[in-house]
């Protein structure tokens, strides 16, 4: 790892705020990820943590461009750690977040048109599936939000669900969100019984953590192979502005879980999507 810089005007180093780690590789949608990633400091005290996986040897001119981005943030007293790490670009911000224990990523990927680091649609999927803290993924496209109101979880089948259902919570009562249990059922196809049961376990978890909540199941009223197209048009439909999944598939319809993944997190309307993989 590369030293963090040391010119105290710029950076600030704590250890009692909320760790976000935020990869930036000087794109729009990196951008939008900083801003968003700072506006989480209205509703919980943050330090970010500024990740640049370099390709080249060109440290100078990289250095001067990420202090650059932290003196726009000057003001917000926030705390910047800015990090320049070397290697290939998705196990290096893995690791970067299991070294500095990062409590949140906000990461922005261009979708199907790929960053210039690599990020396309599969591989931010990649990337969300093996990163050992939760993520919130955003587009170019999308808007930055002072405070997520409306959450729309639509409920997995996995055996690890309670990770999600914790990001969730965290993100709702910061900022006062309605979280949106969401299921989608099909003709003629009964719940499975880990579906039901993980619908319990969110109803019970936000019951207990006091999260505003509320449940809607919709027969499968969209042409469509899986379950992306219903979920986005009833998302845009409901001013929903965080989406919540698990970027691993569970057994049930796993045969087109990756694909809508996919679809999820490069939605056209540019609606931040929140990620946890349950490591």
């Amino acid at each position: 790892m590369f030293p963090i810089f040391e010119n105290k005007q710029i950076v600030h180093m704590s250890e009692n705020t909320f760790q976000i780690l935020v990869p930036f590789d000087f794109t729009e949608a990196a951008e939008i990820a900083i801003e968003q990633a700072s506006l989480l400091n209205k509703q919980i005290p943050v330090t970010i943590n500024l990740l640049h996986v370099v390709q080249s040897n060109d440290l100078m001119e990289i250095e001067l461009k990420l202090k650059d981005e932290v003196v726009k943030f000057s003001k917000s007293g926030i705390p910047f750690n800015i990090v320049i790490e070397k290697g290939p670009v998705l196990p290096t911000i893995n690791n970067v977040s299991k070294k500095i224990h990062a409590d949140l990523m906000v990461i922005g990927t261009h979708g199907s048109q790929g960053i210039r680091q690599g990020l396309l649609g599969a591989d931010i999927l990649k990337l969300l599936k093996s990163n050992p803290c939760p993520s919130i993924v955003v587009q170019k496209t999308s808007e930055v939000v002072k405070q997520f109101n409306q959450i729309l979880l639509p409920v997995g089948s996995h055996e690890n669900y309670s990770s999600l259902v914790h990001a969730v919570s965290l993100i709702a009562s910061s900022s006062q969100a309605e979280v949106i249990i969401y299921t989608i059922k099909r003709p003629n196809e009964e719940p499975s019984d880990i579906l039901v049961q993980n619908t319990q376990l969110t109803i019970a978890s936000f019951k207990e953590r006091g999260i505003l909540f509320k449940e809607v199941s919709e027969e499968s009223n969209v042409v469509s192979f899986g379950f992306a197209k219903q979920t986005m048009h009833y998302a845009e439909e409901n001013n929903v502005d965080l989406i919540a999944i698990m970027p691993n598939t569970s057994i049930d319809h796993s045969y087109f879980a990756n694909a809508d993944k996919e679809r999820l997190l490069t939605n056209s309307q540019g609606i931040a999507v929140l990620c946890s993989a349950g490591m």
